[in-house]
């Protein structure tokens, strides 16, 4: 594998262009649309209203710093935090113009490709071990939460054209998918890694599926490789790992929540998580780079209620935006040639 020639081609200065026109269109068009400064002036600004706003910017660094300890819990810290930290920028960047079923998968092989102590095997592994536990945190998470909100307060009435039953049968469904997705991948990480390549390569029988063998195959030895990797591991390496993950859900999730009570009123912090898991599984499926125009369509369906009128559910959803997606594409055309210097004369 080429490295260098292929982890460049990430970030360049044009992979900004379309995400760039197509997140600024979409945040003009959501913050601009029936604007009315009057909307503004029943907001009561507090020092209170402060604190949260900052406490919002902590919580992207929160965030942030958590990824980078699961990176080098994964890595048997062989990565240091600043490589660490790195790393998960350039690798939130390529999440960033991406779709967001593709995610950023594909260049976070090629960075940790470039780490001189991470050889092939140890870099697929580390990919799909964050991949295993993410996902396991949201099969967990929704049946916990479960327990405190009903299906009535997280599910809107209606989003636009979509109703509550169309949004409920949709969100069961990608939840369903997502947990055969940890059962498979924690079985063959841990398990039995040969069965499931072999029972996954079965469905490239199929005629529509052929032409994804190739692929499929690719993954299975991957999966093999990963498996390998973790025989040793301890189950506090997993226990560690796994905090690491769950800090960094709440980070992301929290920074709505504290939006909403700079801005409105979000006092059901349960309530306001839960709808935070619907609009994520949403997210998996839009097209456009980084889910750039359904993320603020879905914020202005799922949390208007919690703001005084639409003017101001836009704002903080083009705020949300702002400290959320927007700084890793430029962040991430800053850090590579940094990060890239720094690791040309370990591994070529």
């Amino acid at each position: 594998m080429k490295n260098g020639h292929n982890i460049a081609s990430y970030f360049t200065g044009r992979k900004l262009i379309l995400p760039f026109i197509i997140g600024l269109a979409m945040a003009a068009y959501f913050f601009l649309q029936d604007f009315d400064t009057e909307a503004y002036r029943n907001i009561n600004w507090t020092t209170e209203s402060s604190i949260w706003l900052i406490a919002a910017v902590f919580a992207i660094f929160s965030r942030l710093m958590s990824y980078a300890y699961r990176l080098i819990v994964l890595s048997n810290y062989e990565i240091s935090w600043i490589r660490a930290v790195q790393i998960v920028v350039l690798w939130e960047f390529s999440s960033a113009i991406s779709p967001g079923i593709v995610g950023g998968t594909a260049a976070a092989l090629l960075l940790l490709a470039r780490e001189k102590k991470i050889d092939s095997g140890k870099g697929t592994a580390i990919v799909l071990a964050t991949s295993f536990l993410d996902v396991l945190f949201y099969v967990l998470a929704v049946p916990v939460l479960a327990l405190w909100v009903s299906r009535v307060a997280v599910i809107p009435q209606s989003i636009g054209y979509l109703s509550d039953t169309s949004i409920w049968n949709y969100f069961i469904t990608i939840y369903f998918l997502f947990l055969c997705w940890a059962l498979l991948l924690g079985f063959g990480l841990f398990f039995r890694p040969k069965s499931i390549a072999r029972f996954v390569l079965l469905f490239t029988k199929f005629h529509f599926l052929k032409r994804y063998r190739y692929q499929v195959l690719a993954w299975g030895n991957n999966l093999i490789a990963a498996a390998n990797e973790f025989k040793t591991q301890r189950f506090s390496h997993w226990i560690k790992a796994f905090m690491g993950t769950i800090l960094a859900w709440v980070s992301r999730f929290i920074l709505v929540n504290c939006l909403i009570l700079a801005f409105g009123n979000g006092t059901a912090v349960v309530e306001i998580f839960a709808k935070q898991l619907v609009m994520w599984a949403a997210l998996m499926i839009p097209a456009t780079p980084g889910a750039a125009g359904m993320a603020e369509w879905l914020f202005s369906g799922f949390m208007n209620e919690y703001f005084i009128n639409a003017q101001v559910t836009n704002t903080a959803a083009f705020i949300w935006r702002l400290l959320s997606y927007w700084p890793y594409l430029f962040a991430g055309i800053v850090v590579f040639p940094v990060w890239y210097n720094a690791t040309s004369s370990r591994k070529q």
